[in-house]
């Protein structure tokens, strides 16, 4: 196994406890609006319910042929996704075009919970790596068409999941939050949001073998329609955007 501690040759274990802890503090901090301690403790919660699952993706990225690109400071997917005014020429329909626009065209939304990572505990390639899987998470926002409310992050995490980027279990913290909030008022919703989450979306991305191990950095100028076609992801019947919003989703639009 790569070290990927600096300081230590040990992999990362999963600790639900410690997990627990950090989600109760990452919705005080919510709450509190606390934009520091929100930041921190999310990315507490991620450790520590990912245990060794990152390590292993990496060690798969790492004998992909593209790995030398994908774990380049100057080359990798964060660096080209912060290169906004480049996304914003790329034609209307194309992945890269799609993510600017997805963040509204602000520049100071690129920075993500990446940038609040502690890499100082990491070697710098797997600190890369681990930057590299944030912007992932965007990538399949707009390859399976979600949008940004907590519905559609839910669903992210369940494509990340099935997808073979993520361990189930981190869906034990985020599931019982969404379904907790549907029913306030939206009971008639539950089985559509059900369905959705545990049935189509596993359906969608069932062809991904590892959303990590896709080379993202070649599809940005790429249509992505055809992006969806070469990976198999078949457009969504159940979920549209925005079909549910919960108060959280309501106090930000």
């Amino acid at each position: 196994m790569l070290r990927v501690y600096k300081d230590s040759s040990h992999t990362p274990q999963v600790a639900f406890f410690k997990a627990f802890v950090s989600f109760v503090r990452f919705r005080f901090a919510s709450y509190r609006k606390d934009k520091t301690g929100h930041f921190r403790h999310a990315l507490d919660l991620l450790e520590h319910l990912s245990g060794d699952y990152p390590v292993r993706t990496f060690l798969r990225l790492k004998a992909a042929n593209f790995a030398k690109q994908a774990l380049n400071e100057d080359q990798y997917l964060p660096a080209l996704l912060s290169k906004t005014n480049e996304l914003k020429a790329l034609p209307k329909n194309s992945l890269g075009r799609l993510y600017y626009e997805l963040n509204e065209g602000k520049e100071d939304i690129f920075t993500t919970l990446s940038s609040h990572m502690y890499i100082e505990k990491y070697t710098d390639e797997y600190a890369r790596f681990l930057r590299r899987n944030f912007s992932v998470h965007d990538m399949v926002h707009l390859v399976m068409g979600f949008d940004r409310t907590s519905f559609g992050e839910a669903n992210v995490g369940v494509a990340l999941s099935h997808g073979g980027a993520s361990p189930h279990w981190k869906n034990l913290f985020l599931m019982p939050l969404v379904f907790s909030k549907i029913f306030e008022g939206k009971w008639k919703f539950f089985a559509m949001a059900w369905k959705i989450i545990f049935t189509e979306t596993p359906k969608r991305c069932k062809a991904i073998d590892n959303w990590d191990l896709i080379h993202w950095e070649t599809l940005l100028d790429k249509d992505i329609d055809e992006i969806r076609k070469q990976l198999n992801v078949p457009g969504a019947v159940l979920y549209s955007p925005k079909l549910f919003f919960i108060q959280e989703d309501l106090v930000n639009h």
